[in-house]
């Protein structure tokens, strides 16, 4: 058998969570892309408003199917998760000062934590692609199934405060000792 296959199961619970992160991050690009969009500009990109909102439509697409039907379709969620990082890490290092406007937000810049998550979600995501559907873990058991789900949505909260909440806090903290 092959390797991920044997660890795909055990790792339902963080891809759901990075499928769910993404798909936050896609609805952020589709309901607010100006923010994206000055972070493309500061990139040195000259992409136009639509292609951003198509990118986070693209992102919503990819994390629905991957948490649906798992298997190959995770290769699509490890594909938007290559670009977003490629993305931070370029925005990092030419604009550090800029957000990122990741998940919507127009306040938060790209901390290593953010392409540590990014880079964890790939791995993740590459793994899911030999296993199946991630919700068949649960499949049979309702109230086991209601838990899982729960448990994942709070790991996306988590993730995404760790995104845009922890930056700030973390400046505010620095300057409220200095």
């Amino acid at each position: 058998m092959i390797l991920g296959t044997d660890i795909a199961p055990y790792l339902a619970g963080p891809f759901l969570g990075a499928c769910g992160l993404l798909a936050v991050a896609g609805a952020g690009k589709v309901l607010r892309p100006v923010p994206a969009l000055a972070a493309v500009r500061a990139v040195g990109l000259r992409l136009p408003r639509p292609v951003v909102i198509v990118f986070g439509a693209g992102a919503i697409a990819a994390a629905s199917t991957g948490a649906i039907f798992g298997g190959r379709t995770a290769l699509a969620v490890a594909a938007c998760y290559l670009v977003l990082t490629v993305f931070a890490l370029g925005l990092r290092r030419r604009a550090p000062a800029t957000p990122c406007a990741c998940l919507g937000s127009s306040s938060a810049v790209v901390t290593r934590l953010h392409v540590v998550i990014n880079v964890a979600a790939i791995g993740v995501a590459l793994i899911a692609a030999s296993g199946g559907p991630p919700l068949a873990q649960v499949s049979g058991r309702p109230l086991a199934g209601a838990v899982f789900v729960v448990l994942v949505a709070c790991c996306v909260k988590l993730a995404a405060l760790a995104l845009e909440a922890l930056p700030e806090l973390t400046t505010v903290t620095r300057e409220g000792t200095t």
